[in-house]
């Protein structure tokens, strides 16, 4: 994936899906990367979030490539 490219970063927990803290998608734009790590600053409030820790639009954080992906992990 390229610097600037839409991304889907996958949170939350599987055994919640669907109420706060389950597993979700939230779009952002890849902005950097190191190792495993992708940083990605988010388009989209994310707003099944109960940790503060990069909730709303426009805040920048790190995650593992592996929940990183240019294609929507599922509908």
């Amino acid at each position: 994936m390229r610097f600037g490219t839409v991304v889907y970063v996958q949170r939350g927990s599987e055994r919640l899906r669907g109420k706060p803290g389950g597993l979700r998608v939230v779009r952002g734009v890849l902005i950097g990367a190191q190792g495993h790590g992708r940083r990605v600053r988010l388009i989209e409030n994310d707003r099944l979030a109960t940790v503060g820790y990069c909730t709303k639009r426009g805040d920048v954080g790190w995650w593992s490539a592996s929940v990183v992906s240019d294609r929507k992990p599922w509908s």
